[in-house]
């Protein structure tokens, strides 16, 4: 009776069990952001007012208009059609059909976060299936021109040219990422049979409507990665391991340290990685599409390494001078960075977090 008990119900305890775990780890990082919070409340409120400011004078002006135009975009069906021709491209490199493509080409545009959401709009929309969409949103992963180009080239190295040089190692990566991504994980290489009709009233208001709540998800995001790298930055023993932590957490405020003091491959490699705060980011704007953390975890540093490699690459063949130490005078408004042991923890526990909000999401539904 005993052993066909455990036949029956073995699963479901075993289940029940890691529930129990998963919960008792939620309240520990639960207590834990509580004492951080006591114990740091300055350093927190300062992170939270540098992320505030972040989002206003950067964030929102370069990407709300680009992910208003991207919605507009997808919605109107411009973008369908526009890659429709490309869709043998599209097969051979991704295993992906066009609208797929189409994502990929504004997510190499737009920067980050537009692919995402512009994956889980094709499915919303019918022109991707579940699957097809996730696997978009995990090559759809990239740092836009404007941010390589004018931020990072132009205002942090004074050199414009070393910031085409980024952008050539970034869809670089991003392209060989996708290869490897697309032959890794099945799905269909033909479009769904039913597609959403497109939408001929209200197309600019309904775009501005959806650019506006992910606008507003990625601003929460940072926020809260700018909080916690102000509390790193408090606790930090060493300014080597402070601006490596905080490229882990967040990409800007951490290429804001790492430039000009820091090999251009190196920094390469975390654009291609994209941070923590943008990865977060992500999952809201593609919130519906259930991506699988550590996988996604696992292609970003893959991508970061492919992009590494390409800038090593082109710098021998273009070597480019950048300025030696970063500017003390740039007008940054976001934290200064990370960690050891606090930091570690906090690094450890902003990735638990997130994995468990997309296992808990995954259940619900």
């Amino acid at each position: 009776m005993t052993d066909l008990a455990y036949i029956l119900f073995g699963d479901d305890m075993k289940r029940k069990k890691l529930f129990c775990i998963r919960k008792i780890l939620q309240l520990l990082f639960a207590v834990l952001a509580i004492i951080i919070c006591l114990r740091y409340g300055t350093e927190c409120s300062r992170g939270i007012l540098n992320g505030i400011l972040f989002c206003i004078e950067i964030l929102v002006p370069s990407l709300f208009l680009l992910m208003t135009i991207a919605a507009y975009l997808v919605k109107s069906g411009i973008a369908e059609t526009v890659a429709k021709p490309l869709n043998g491209i599209s097969k051979a490199l991704f295993r992906l059909p066009y609208p797929s493509l189409a994502v990929i080409l504004l997510a190499l545009v737009g920067g980050y976060p537009v692919g995402a959401r512009c994956a889980a709009m094709m499915t919303e929309r019918g022109m991707l299936s579940e699957k097809q969409a996730q696997k978009t949103a995990m090559i759809a992963v990239c740092a836009g021109p404007g941010f390589l180009v004018n931020f990072i080239g132009r205002a942090l190295l004074g050199s414009p040219e070393a910031g085409i040089l980024l952008l050539i190692a970034e869809v670089l990566a991003t392209i060989f990422t996708g290869m490897i991504i697309g032959r890794a994980v099945k799905s269909e290489i033909t479009p769904p049979k039913r597609t959403a009709p497109h939408e001929n009233t209200h197309l600019l208001t309904a775009s501005v409507a959806d650019a506006s709540r992910s606008t507003f998800h990625m601003c929460a995001m940072v926020v809260l990665c700018s909080a916690m790298i102000e509390v790193l930055t408090a606790v930090s023993p060493d300014r080597g391991l402070t601006a490596i932590l905080s490229a882990v957490l967040e990409i800007t405020s951490g290429c804001a340290v790492l430039c000009g003091q820091y090999p251009l491959a190196l920094i390469a490699f975390f654009i291609g990685f994209g941070g923590i705060s943008v990865h977060l980011q992500i999952f809201a704007a593609a919130d519906s599409l259930k991506l699988n953390v550590w996988l996604f975890f696992l292609y970003r540093i893959i991508q970061g390494i492919i992009a590494s490699a390409a800038a090593y690459t082109l710098l021998l063949i273009f070597p480019i001078e950048v300025r030696v130490f970063n500017s003390a005078e740039l007008p940054l408004t976001v934290a200064k960075s990370a960690t050891l042991i606090g930091s570690s923890a906090l690094v450890i526990c902003s990735m638990l977090f997130s994995a468990s909000v997309t296992k808990l999401s995954k259940r619900d539904s």
